[in-house]
This record gives structure tokens, C-alpha cells and sequence, in this order.
């Protein structure tokens, strides 16, 4: 009887916390759509529905890394930036391997962020990668797109920073594309003298060993995405000068004639080997894609 009496005294608790509705008050969530202003509203459209990838500038701490000090990128600056990024990176890979090409393997986020990101060593942080998914770009309040009423001096120096910039996202997109199918171990070893230690080296010096920048020096893979977006941003002209403009010396100050053509004649190696890859394995001939990025970039000029 104890039994039975205890099994409908517990059943009558239970149906009696199953049918009471408690107050718990007003939920701490914002499940509200959020307002979406003109910026919004723009990368959703260029970018959000065509491609699924997700821009963020509004400050947030949870994206960067709390040990720096970083600011936000200033809101009239978001969609030039963007733009010129679609031009200068999106599209001409777009037109060069197709759209769903870009659609698998552009990165899912992006985080912009307005200001410099210095490492310990006084070196700067242009752009960060996190597994392929996520890129972060820094000193957007330090670039501007119009050059009109600039002086010579003025212009250069605006165009070095924009052509550094989208360097960046060619670099990481390099990687990328790397990680998914690797480039020929060949050219692992043209050259020798990787080394952590590659601050120590100026492009110039990078360049007499056969690498085409200072950081190219740090290891294979970075040597290779160096190249190509070294190759993608310098134009046809530029890229050749790059190369034509290796000069080496001996110890009498002499011009070095053998050592020169063997630092030239390796970063032709690399080239040519790195144009077979992205051709044969991503149907993406480079030096179309070159010619694309040097029209767009002189526009920008004003050339």
C-alpha cells in the first residue's frame, strides 16, 4: 500500500512540473534579425551569396589576438577595399579557373582589420590563414584607392601598399591551392638555404641565392607562394626587371657574371615549374592571369 501510494504521489509532482509554466524571464540571447546597414547589405551581395563567404569588420575580440594592439578597420573604407579585392584577386582567378573553381576554395571568412600587427621583431603581419577557411587582412586605414590628385612620389607609394595587400591574399591563396595538391618535389630542390632566419636577408640578397624575397627564404612552401604572388602582382615587365636586376660581385668588386646567370637561371626554374603546376593541375594559366592584374592595377594608377 506504501508502494502504491508513493508511485501516484510522485506521478501527481510530475505532472504538476510538466503542466506548470514557469516565468524565467527575459532570455539574455538576441535572437532579433540583425539590421543590416549599406556595407551589409553590399557583402552580401558580392560576396556572401556568390561565393558563401562570411566579411567581418566590426570590432571583435574573439577574431584577433587580444596580445596586440589592433583597431577596426574605419567603416567608408570597407567596400573600396573589398571591390578592389574582387577585382584584383576574385575575378581574375574567376575568369582564369572558372567559377566554382573559386567558389571551393576561397576562404570562408574574412577578417578585416585597420591597423598594423607588429611581431617582437619589428617585422609587420600583413595577412594571416588559418587552415584554409579563414584569412584576417590588417592596415586597411593605410590604403586608399585614389591616387588622382597625388604626386609622383606620393602615388608610388600608395600603389606599394595596395600591390602589397592583395600580394597577400594571392600568397595565401597559394597556400591553399598547395596544401589541396602539392607542387612537384623538383622544386624543393633547386635551391638550398632555407633558414628561420630570413629576416637577415634582404630581397636583394634572397635574390644571388636564387630566391625571389627575403621571406621566400624561410622554407619550400613559402618559397613557392613568394613566387607566385610575386609573379601575379610585379606584371610582365616588372616581374622580368625583377630578375634582369640581379647583380652579384666578387671580391674585387667585379661584376660576377656566373654567379649571376646560376641565381637567374634558378628562379626561371622555379617559374617554369610553377606555371606547369597551376596549369596542369588547376587549369589556371599565370601569365594570362598576370596580364589581367597589371591592366587592373594601372587603371587604379591612372595610367
Amino acid at each position: 500500500m506504501k508502494k502504491i501510494l508513493f508511485l501516484f504521489f510522485s506521478i501527481a509532482i510530475l505532472f504538476t512540473s510538466c503542466t506548470k509554466e514557469d516565468d524565467l524571464g527575459k532570455s539574455l540571447i538576441d535572437t532579433s534579425t540583425p539590421e543590416l546597414n549599406d556595407v551589409d547589405e553590399w557583402i552580401r551581395e558580392n560576396y556572401t551569396y556568390p561565393f558563401n563567404v562570411e566579411v567581418k569588420y566590426r570590432w571583435d575580440n574573439s577574431e584577433v589576438d587580444n596580445s596586440k594592439i589592433l583597431t577596426p578597420p574605419a567603416k567608408a573604407d570597407v567596400i573600396p577595399f573589398l571591390d578592389k579585392m574582387k577585382n584584383i584577386w576574385i575575378d581574375p582567378y574567376v575568369n582564369a579557373g572558372g567559377i566554382d573553381f573559386m567558389k571551393r576554395f576561397i576562404p570562408k571568412q574574412m577578417v578585416l582589420v585597420g591597423s598594423h600587427n607588429y611581431n617582437d621583431n619589428g617585422s609587420i603581419v600583413l595577412g594571416q590563414a588559418e587552415g584554409g577557411r579563414k584569412v584576417t587582412l590588417f592596415d586597411l586605414n593605410y590604403i586608399t584607392f585614389d591616387l588622382s590628385e597625388m604626386d609622383s612620389y606620393h602615388k608610388r607609394k600608395a600603389m606599394e601598399a595596395i600591390v602589397q595587400v592583395f600580394k597577400t591574399m594571392h600568397h595565401e591563396f597559394g597556400h591553399i591551392l598547395h596544401q589541396t595538391v602539392a607542387y612537384p618535389i623538383e622544386y624543393k630542390k633547386i635551391c638550398t638555404g632555407y633558414t628561420s632566419n630570413w629576416m637577415n636577408f634582404s630581397d636583394m640578397d634572397a635574390k644571388r641565392l636564387g630566391f625571389i624575397t627575403g621571406y621566400s627564404m624561410l622554407n619550400p612552401d613559402e618559397d613557392f607562394v613568394e613566387m607566385l604572388s610575386t609573379f601575379i602582382m610585379s606584371g610582365n615587365e616588372g616581374w622580368n626587371k625583377l630578375i634582369d636586376d640581379i647583380y652579384i660581385y666578387d671580391e674585387n668588386w667585379k661584376y660576377d657574371t656566373a654567379a649571376e646567370n646560376i641565381a637567374k637561371a634558378k628562379i626561371r626554374q622555379k617559374e617554369k615549374i610553377m606555371a606547369d603546376y597551376m596549369l596542369q593541375v588547376w587549369n589556371v594559366n599565370i601569365y594570362e592571369l598576370q596580364a589581367e592584374i597589371e591592366g587592373i592595377l594601372a587603371e587604379i594608377k591612372g595610367e
